[in-house]
């Protein structure tokens, strides 16, 4: 995943470009390679300089699209390409642009869905972990015990007895060991959730064992350890979940807004005027954007050291530019978070904040 703090420490132009990259057709080639040739020549009525078209050019004939329906985000300056993600639905609307500042939205969009999280799978006798960090980088791990743990059922009842109790022993030993083994992922990661699927009650032992640590914790219902198993069901479910912490988190910050903003002295604002100004007093914590209602708005930008001046109501301040590229690099200068939402209710002009404590 792009470092977006390092993209708004370097100095434009930039050319920001997402489009629909879906190979989904029997002449996806000759449509793609259409498409880029559309996206080429806007980016030279744009004026992108021939250096910065020709690393873009190269970005796409070394990244071939995968196939299926997908979206490209790309961001380069003159000496390099500074983000090329897979976004994992097309855009709504072809974006291309030649800016003294990035257009970031998209990718604060991919990132916003791509939270660090660990899945579990277990039974009795084994355990696989996969991971995804804030990067979007995978790994992979797996783990099994050393031998057999079912019982051998022709030996006497004794036999039985005592060969029953060191599975139960060894399996608790190899949950211990997986909750270890999952603790260390999860540290590694960062996970914010980590889920647990598997058989039933190897999954309650791991819960019992795991020390969340403050993530969230969710069981799955889909996948095993068996052969015939099929991925799939478990890639979907796990999809599902964090599409579901994904929307709980975003309730989560537009209720505080609402409850900030309707106080006389809540910690919230609204519009762009009052926006702009937490912003540049560096008093913002997250950032709210609608980008629809914000559509193609101006405000004020200053120098880098103070990007942000005020909305667009007297150019003699600054340079004027669009308020969808600044107040993002803005937010993203003091270290503030950003969150985007659609239709929400008190939000003027398609944007407010919410502050930090004093």
């Amino acid at each position: 995943m792009a470092d977006l703090r390092r993209i708004i420490r370097k100095h434009g132009p930039f050319a920001s470009v997402c489009f629909d990259s879906s190979y989904d057709t029997e002449d996806a080639a000759r449509r793609c390679e259409l498409q880029w040739r559309s996206i080429d020549a806007e980016l030279d009525r744009s004026g992108a300089r021939p250096r910065i078209r020709r690393l873009l050019a190269q970005a796409i004939e070394l990244h071939p699209p995968p196939h299926g329906r997908c979206g490209r985000m790309l961001i380069a300056d003159e000496t390099e390409v500074l983000a090329d993600e897979r976004l994992p639905r097309p855009p709504d609307t072809e974006t291309v642009r030649v800016s003294p500042l990035p257009y970031l939205l998209p990718l604060i969009a991919l990132q916003d869905e791509q939270i660090p999280h660990v899945v579990a799978l277990v039974d009795r006798v084994g355990s696989e972990l996969y991971s995804l960090d804030r990067h979007g980088d995978e790994a992979e791990e797996s783990l099994r015990s050393a031998g057999p743990l079912m019982p051998d059922t022709q030996r006497d009842d004794w036999s039985h007895r005592t060969i029953r109790q060191r599975t139960t022993d060894t399996t608790r030993r190899n949950i211990r060991e997986f909750a270890r083994e999952l603790d260390r992922l999860a540290d590694t990661v960062h996970a914010e959730l980590v889920v647990l699927a598997g058989e039933a009650r190897a999954r309650a032992e791991l819960r019992a064992e795991f020390d969340a640590e403050g993530r969230d914790v969710v069981e799955a219902e889909s996948g095993t350890l068996t052969p015939s198993s099929d991925p799939k069901a478990l890639d979907a479910e796990v999809r599902e979940i964090l599409h579901r912490v994904v929307a709980r988190r975003r309730r989560e910050v537009l209720d505080r807004f609402a409850a900030e903003i309707g106080r006389p002295d809540g910690l919230a604002v609204t519009g762009l005027a009052a926006t702009t100004t937490a912003l540049r007093a560096a008093t913002v914590e997250r950032l709210l954007l609608d980008r629809a209602a914000l559509g193609d708005r101006l405000v004020l930008a200053g120098t880098a050291a103070n990007p942000l001046v005020g909305p667009a109501a007297n150019s003699s301040a600054g340079e004027m530019r669009r308020a969808d590229e600044a107040l993002p690099v803005a937010a993203l200068a003091i270290g503030a978070q950003i969150t985007l939402a659609d239709a929400v209710a008190g939000l003027h002009d398609g944007v407010g904040a919410l502050l930090r404590r004093r």
